[in-house]
């Protein structure tokens, strides 16, 4: 056991996650440190899931929830709500993952080492593997380190990687967003700004893609570009991008520390004419972690289509 005296709750949100949902939560339950409690909130799951949660009922670090279905990113943050402001930490987990025995003391021992008042979070890379376990690719180093100025515009943290302490969950309660892209980038954001972002570059999980996956990452070049694009044509007028910012201006915007607000207001204030989004795409302090994406940002910046 690792010597951390540290408590810490895992969040699960499954949905028909029977398939590889047992391994996942051996491979929790088998983590190398003692004070460990999951909470599993089921989001509406007609499988089999319900079943094998109930196996596990009678074990009292498992505490379940079946509630009905209102979408992974709100499930998340139903699951924040449900967790004990008692813990030291909090970790994200996915349904069809296998953890490292050390992954979450290794995530503990790295948040330990600042103050507890300071919001903190914790995220990794991943080790991609196919529904056999064999292992595709690791994930992409970030280039740049973690900051509100890429916070705005993209997202590093995956989910599943992801562990705060008791004040950044604090923070993050103070009103939960409706328009969330994804629950792991709104805790990037959200951290970023007030705290502190940590990555760290050596993967403690083993990040299942398959084809019933929520959220994923395409390892084929082509179909990740040709789903992209997809997506784009879909949204049609709708500037997620910015809809998530905004809400996030009305929740956080008047207790900003003034660097970030200057950013924040940036975003929000220099693309109202085509002049401006030119210089603001050219100028700007926002940054998206890969030099393609970068470019595709400033282009998607000036078209007014972010």
């Amino acid at each position: 056991m690792t010597k951390t005296r540290a408590n810490i709750q895992v969040l699960i949100s499954t949905y028909n996650g029977e398939k590889y949902l047992r391994e996942l939560i051996e491979s929790v339950l088998n983590q190398d440190i003692k004070q460990l409690t999951l909470i599993i909130r089921d989001d509406g799951s007609n499988d089999n899931t319900l079943e094998i949660l109930n196996g596990y009922s009678n074990k009292r670090d498992i505490k379940i929830f079946s509630e009905k279905n209102i979408g992974v990113v709100q499930s998340f943050f139903k699951l924040l709500k449900l967790s004990s402001s008692n813990s030291d930490y909090y970790a994200f987990c996915d349904q069809d993952d296998i953890w490292m025995r050390d992954k979450l003391s290794r995530a503990i021992n790295s948040l330990d080492k600042f103050p507890k008042e300071i919001p903190l979070m914790y995220c990794s890379r991943t080790i991609l593997v196919n529904d056999k376990l064999k292992i595709i690719r690791y994930s992409k180093i970030p280039r740049r380190q973690p900051s509100f100025r890429n916070a705005l515009v993209e997202n590093i943290a995956t989910g599943c990687t992801i562990v705060i302490n008791k004040s950044a969950r604090k923070l993050i309660l103070k009103q939960i967003p409706l328009s969330a892209l994804m629950y792991d980038w709104w805790v990037y954001l959200t951290l970023s700004a007030f705290g502190k972002v940590i990555y760290d570059v050596e993967p403690r999980i083993l990040y299942r893609q398959h084809s019933s996956n929520t959220i994923g990452v395409e390892t084929n070049f082509i179909r990740k570009w040709n789903g992209r694009f997809k997506r784009f044509i879909k949204r049609g007028k709708k500037l997620p991008i910015s809809q998530q910012v905004n809400e996030f201006q009305k929740i956080y915007g008047m207790i900003l520390p003034e660097d970030k607000e200057k950013i924040l207001n940036k975003f929000i204030n220099s693309r109202k004419t085509l002049i401006s989004r030119i210089f603001y795409a050219f100028n700007s302090e926002v940054f998206r972690q890969s030099l393609v994406d970068d470019i595709i940002l400033r282009i998607l910046i000036i078209f007014n289509r972010i």
